[in-house]
């Protein structure tokens, strides 16, 4: 509808082109009755070139403006010039009704292409930084600061040996092509475990999988499991591969594993931000993982604890860890137990 301004000027044009139409009706009507002497002429020249007028005006303005003719059918109707049951006015306004219901479905089919193109950037958000990374951002992203949580996790890091010597034999090519190919057999693993990596770090991952607050014995199963399928994964692709190197190269594949707790959030700066995990238990993770030899899982004694009666392992001689007092005993995962609770 128009606004009231627009009302008041379309009235002042309305009177202004009807006077204009009733000038213009009394002039034909004075030459007719001057060049005939017949008043019924007369009248009937009057009515046709008033009719004619008042049909081009409406065509004109509903051409041109719409809502100025939807006005002029509104008002003749209040001013009683035309019934309230009017064919044209009934025609306006069931034209009213249609296109506020064509606007709605095109705001409805707009909502839903905004919605699927968010969803399809966060699918893009997700293999880029991860799903917890984007569930983060998109919770704590409108924060000026997010200072992080503290939760429990247990955290793995792998890290290839003799990776140097490998890049310094196989051409480029080959040596992107084998990690992505063990990045993608080991983001698999992880992943169909409950965990999630966090980063690539050249040659190395970190991943971390989430403790629940009670019984976590389920998920601390599946972290240690998938550590052992990375092994066999890893040596297959080795296996694989060695038969198309330009050069003769062997590697190998050590893994740290702590249970604890961890801080999660994001760190950076006001213009960049990273999500990730840090602690004292990430820190134990990677150092048991830089001592860590070909084929070895290391992990600590809180997670040994947990997984006594579904792994077998055995304790090593106390080692020194890097940035920790005193020595810690690592304990090597040798497979799973057949039946649980026996050595």
């Amino acid at each position: 509808m128009a606004s009231p301004e627009n009302r008041s000027i379309f009235r002042l044009e309305a009177s202004a082109i009807l006077l204009w139409c009733l000038l213009l009706a009394a002039s034909s009507a004075g030459l007719c009755w001057y060049f005939t002497q017949n008043w019924m002429a007369t009248l009937g020249v009057s009515l046709t070139g008033v009719f004619i007028l008042i049909l081009s005006w409406i065509a004109f303005f509903r051409k041109a403006q719409k809502g100025l003719f939807i006005e002029l059918q509104l008002f003749l109707v209040r001013c009683r010039l035309l019934p309230e049951d009017y064919k044209v006015v009934r025609n306006v306004l069931g034209s009213l009704e249609k296109r506020k219901e064509e606007l709605m479905n095109l705001a409805s089919e707009q909502f839903q292409q905004k919605e699927k193109k968010l969803t399809e950037t966060r699918h893009v958000l997700d293999k880029f930084v991860g799903t917890k990374a984007s569930q983060f951002a998109t919770q704590k992203g409108r924060q000026a600061v997010w200072e992080g949580e503290l939760t429990r996790a247990v955290v793995l890091f792998s890290d290839v040996r003799g990776f140097t010597s490998m890049t310094e034999k196989l051409k480029p090519q080959e040596t992107v092509r084998y990690l992505n190919r063990m990045f993608t057999e080991f983001e698999e693993i992880i992943a169909f475990s409950g965990g999630e990596i966090n980063k690539f770090i050249g040659d190395a991952i970190m991943a971390f999988f989430p403790l629940p607050v009670e019984g976590s014995e389920a998920s601390v199963k599946k972290a240690i499991l998938a550590a052992l399928r990375m092994q066999d994964s890893f040596h297959q692709i080795q296996a694989t591969f060695q038969e198309h190197y330009s050069e003769s190269v062997q590697t190998g594949l050590g893994v740290g594993m702590a249970c604890g707790e961890v801080v999660i959030g994001n760190l950076g700066s006001a213009r960049r931000m990273e999500f990730t995990l840090i602690g004292d238990t990430v820190n134990f993770a990677s150092r048991l993982c830089s001592v860590a030899e070909d084929g070895q899982i290391l992990i600590n004694q809180d997670l040994a604890h947990i997984a006594a009666d579904m792994f077998r392992m055995e304790a090593l001689d106390p080692v020194r860890i890097k940035g920790k007092s005193g020595t810690h005993r690592p304990y090597s995962v040798a497979g799973e137990k057949l039946q649980p609770g026996l050595a």
